[in-house]
């Protein structure tokens, strides 16, 4: 099979690039998006030179889909075997993964614990604009999205307690910045400049939502062209990196999995500098616009993403099996009662899941149906704490998990 190369790489092996370009660019197969560029030499738009974004679906495209789709009948198949209690610590960690690696691909530190404590709705942190964005996609209680205006609503929802609290990321225009922007890399040299003006900006975001709304597409390649050109307006002074990626996760939730919507960042951390070079390659003058490899990446980026949760789950599940024996012999060498071995589980559940969120008392409760009071359930988490079976982590407000011997077993 002749391998599929991209024009600036059959430019140095001295081929008719140009006759190339206008065989794909004109191709009965090729999707043309009507989204257009200048492409970038050496961190400036060439504004001589003006491309219309195309793909090409070949073969490994349609392949990437496929398996993405069949990962996602793998994890939704694992996902079954989660008790309730297990899915909702397994979706409240991943999430919190994915936001400290969104964070970090952009040298924003944070930790889980800022992450999970951000999650409390009393308490207004850094990043409870962004917790509770990204909680919203575990819900499905997000809106699409049909107007600028709504586009910096969003944005002000996810960063409103964090970049906005820097004066020097005010947005000065109406919707969006109004100066010009360049993106630097580690060594400080210019790698890309955003849209000039923010009458462009808005111009580009039109036609950006346009497409977004498109029917004619395969989905996943729609949302992989969307982050693309998303990245190219770069329509804010700070965070478009990680808003691009809430509106992929946002949108592979919806089409896929949710569990496949909450890894993509993680997967993209591991390899920052190959997420970097597709954005680059694919604006570069003698690719003329072709986004056929920013795809192919950016559904590999998911592919891996899905190969961890799938890893994971697998891994959890099979101490969640082996917890589930090993209480049935705690309940008869400890002479539980049923609720009780119950409660013991929901708290190795979370451990297995979540070991860095422990559960309030409260949370506990809305996990035991038997039990309709604080007062009752603490009678029985006072018995299991007396046994060295759980333990204290917390009085304000109280917090347990599995004891030390516990962990001992499942770690």
């Amino acid at each position: 099979m002749i391998e599929y190369e991209s024009l600036e790489k059959l430019h140095f092996k001295g081929k008719n690039v140009v006759e190339e370009y206008q065989k794909r660019s004109s191709s009965y197969c090729t999707y043309n998006t009507e989204l257009k560029i200048y492409p970038i030499l050496r961190g400036e738009r060439v504004l001589a030179e003006q491309y219309s974004l195309f793909y090409l679906p070949i073969n490994e495209i349609n392949l990437l889909q496929e398996k993405i789709f069949l990962n996602s009948k793998k994890i939704m198949e694992l996902n079954l075997e989660l008790p309730p209690a297990a899915r909702i610590a397994c979706l409240n960690d991943i999430m919190t993964n994915e936001i400290t690696k969104t964070n970090g691909i952009e040298g924003v530190h944070s930790t889980k614990k800022e992450i999970y404590e951000s999650m409390n709705p009393k308490k207004a942190t850094r990043y409870s604009g962004i917790v509770n964005k990204y909680r919203q996609i575990i819900s499905n209680t997000l809106d699409n999205i049909n107007s600028p205006e709504e586009i910096r609503g969003l944005y002000n929802d996810l960063f409103s307690e964090d970049i906005l609290k820097n004066p020097e990321n005010q947005l000065d225009g109406n919707l969006f910045r109004k100066e010009r922007i360049n993106i630097s890399n580690g060594s400080n040299n210019i790698i890309h400049s955003g849209d000039p003006s923010e009458e462009v900006i808005i111009e580009h975001i039109n036609d950006l939502i346009n497409f977004m709304n498109k029917k004619d597409i395969p989905s996943l390649i729609k949302a992989s062209i969307v982050h693309y050109y998303f990245e190219y307006i770069h329509p804010f002074y700070d965070g478009n990196g990680r808003f691009g990626r809430f509106l992929f996760s946002m949108y592979l939730a919806r089409k896929v999995d949710i569990y496949t919507g909450l890894s993509l960042s993680y997967a993209i951390f591991e390899d920052k500098k190959e997420y970097a070079d597709l954005f680059l390659n694919a604006s570069k003058v003698r690719n003329y616009g072709e986004v056929t490899f920013f795809v192919i990446g950016m559904l590999k980026f998911i592919i891996k993403g899905q190969n961890n949760i799938i890893q994971m789950l697998e891994n959890k599940i099979l101490k969640l099996n082996y917890a589930k024996d090993y209480i049935k012999g705690i309940k008869i060498s400890y002479n539980l009662s049923e609720i009780e071995s119950k409660i013991l589980f929901i708290y190795i559940q979370n451990y297995i899941f979540a070991k860095e969120n422990p559960l309030t008392d409260k949370e506990l409760l809305n996990h035991v149906s038997d039990i309709k009071s604080i007062q009752t359930l603490r009678k029985h988490l006072d018995n299991l704490e007396n046994l060295e079976l759980i333990g204290l982590v917390s009085k304000k407000p109280f917090i347990r998990t599995v004891s030390d011997k516990i962990k001992e077993i499942l770690d």
